[in-house]
């Protein structure tokens, strides 16, 4: 997998000895990459929930909020969450028929795929790794500023 980048995964096994015990897969290079998916959309709705609770964001904030969202403006954080903004699995502009078409859609990518999808707004829970994406981007700009604003005032309160 080319490109910039760090992923890290810790595993931590009981071994009945007094700590955690930790293992290198034999042969697996330093450097070695993995694609962990879907386990992000995990990350980023704990984010959401966490930016919520400080009153950093609401839950009903809308997409255009923070993104060149065109027509599609109108869709919430909480239904990019829980897959019921009518966004398709996969944006229009994403390269279909493709191994991995998440490889080269970046950011602009997204954004651009924003503004032109149609949606099937009513439809539903429709799952949508095209969404959580976008929830991800959103996300980007209050989590940046809230961590700001902790490291110079502390995090005292919670505030709009």
């Amino acid at each position: 997998m080319p490109g910039d980048g760090i992923v890290v995964a810790v595993a931590a096994v009981d071994s009945g000895s007094s700590g955690p015990a930790f293992a290198v897969t034999k042969g697996l290079p330093g450097d070695a990459r993995f694609e962990i998916g879907s386990i992000t959309k995990t990350m980023t709705a704990a984010l959401l929930g966490s930016l919520a609770g400080d009153g950093v964001l609401a839950l009903d904030d809308e997409i255009g909020r923070w993104l060149d969202a065109g027509p599609n403006g109108s869709i919430t954080l909480e239904q990019l969450a829980t897959h019921t903004s009518g966004l398709p699995r996969l944006a229009s502009n994403q390269p279909a028929g493709e191994a991995n078409p998440y490889r080269d859609f970046t950011a602009r990518h997204a954004e651009e795929g924003l503004r032109t999808v149609t949606r099937a707004p009513g439809a539903g829970h429709l799952y949508s790794n095209f969404g959580c994406q976008l929830l991800g981007l959103a996300l980007e700009r209050p989590a940046a500023s809230a961590t700001r604003t902790c490291w110079r005032n502390g995090c005292s309160g919670r505030s709009r």
